[in-house]
């Protein structure tokens, strides 16, 4: 039977032939070529599969039409000629989605005409398709591969003289145009059974060559799950890293802060015995009221206290204001003789006399008639010249 039909459909209609002959080749062509260029491998030269990501609801749907010519076979039947039909306008519709890069599902539409020598019907098809892209199954999935090859089954209603069920199976050629457009040519075969005249069933072979468009809707690529797994991994092991920074950071502030705590201890130790040594050379050279006298101390050159200093002032207020009353104050200003000009101390050691009487009077609300200010100059009280970087409050 197969032969009987063979042998009809060539020398049935040799221009029909032709224009199948070209799109066969046009298909073959191209799938050699794509075959030959489109590779997917990784860093080792190794194809490369899924497993992949299950896609969303909205992902990779695809809507395509197109057209091209409808061509029937008659005559399948016990005793029967076989029959090749003309060629007849075919039209295509459908709309379908793909699973993962390899397996798809499509619902579609096919008509207009089904012509024999006799008879010329109208014709329908609705059909359903499973799908299967050959090329990502055995060569890998590609993006941007430009030929995917797809043969698939198919099956659903025939009208043509009645509705029959059909079934059959199609061959997809899909050429990549961009991320959204493929150009088709899809090629099918469908058979359904069919009864003639004399009340004798049979089959009905109805064959398709169709060119059209397909296009692309939602998100149109794939991600493997390897990649995604590669991707967390990545992010778990920048987040571990940056968990184990902020923990080394951490550790050396703490540390930098115990060293600054020490240091802190060491400085208030050394202060209070300056402190202690400068009431001791005030007391060895006279200095009038060095009894209960209160110091600050200002670094080299300045003639402005550090925040540490100028704390120690709030208590020297509160000795004054809590006092008597009529008891009135001398702020003596000192400068190091061993550094700078005698002009230059003596200008110097007025400006530390002012600054902390100033302070005093604005800022702690002594009575600005109960302080005044001497400047000293440089002087040399003992042997440690910070000694003398000093402003001196003392009684009357």
């Amino acid at each position: 039977m197969l032969l009987k039909i063979v042998t009809t459909v060539i020398t049935k209609s040799k221009s029909i032939m032709k224009i199948k002959a070209l799109i066969f080749a046009v298909a073959i062509l191209a799938c050699g070529t794509a075959f030959a260029q489109e590779t997917n491998r990784d860093e080792n030269g190794k194809i490369k599969y899924g497993a992949y990501e299950t896609n969303k609801f909205f992902d990779n749907w695809f809507v395509g039409v197109g057209g091209g010519v409808n061509i029937p076979v008659d005559g399948l039947r016990s005793g029967a000629d076989v029959e090749l039909g003309k060629a007849a306008l075919a039209v295509d519709a459908y709309l379908g989605k793909w699973i993962d890069p390899c397996f798809g599902i499509r619902a579609g539409w096919q008509g207009v005409n089904s012509k024999t020598d006799d008879v010329e019907n109208d014709f329908s098809y609705i059909h359903g398709d499973f799908l299967w892209n050959v090329s990502n199954q055995f060569w890998g999935y590609k993006e941007k591969r430009f030929y995917n090859l797809v043969p698939y089954l198919t099956a659903g209603l025939l009208k043509t003289n009645g509705n029959d069920f059909a079934a059959g199976a199609g061959l997809l050629n899909k050429f990549r145009l961009g991320d959204r457009v493929d150009l088709t040519i899809d090629l099918r075969a469908i058979a359904a059974e069919a009864d003639d005249y004399n009340g004798e069933s049979g089959a009905i072979v109805h064959g398709a060559a169709l060119g059209g468009l397909a296009f692309n809707l939602g998100k149109t690529n794939w991600t493997r799950k390897s990649t995604t797994v590669a991707g967390y991994a990545a992010a778990v092991a920048a987040a571990e890293a940056a968990a184990a920074a902020a923990k080394a950071a951490k550790d050396a502030a703490d540390k930098k802060a115990n060293q600054l705590a020490d240091e802190n201890g060491k400085l208030g130790a050394e202060n209070a015995d300056l402190k202690d040594q400068l009431a001791k050379a005030l007391a060895n050279q006279g200095v009038p009221g060095y009894e209960g006298a209160q110091a600050v101390y200002f670094e080299i050159g300045k003639a402005t206290l550090s925040a540490t200093e100028a704390a120690h002032l709030e208590t020297i207020a509160d000795v004054i204001n809590t006092g008597k009353a009529d008891t009135k104050y001398v702020v003596n200003g000192y400068a190091d003789k061993k550094t700078g000009s005698a002009k230059r101390n003596m200008t110097l050691s007025q400006k530390r006399a002012d600054y902390v009487a100033d302070i005093l009077v604005n800022k702690y609300g002594v009575c600005a008639d109960r302080i005044s200010t001497v400047a000293n100059g440089g002087v040399d009280l003992n042997s440690n010249p910070a000694l003398c970087r000093t402003a001196i409050v003392t009684a009357e």
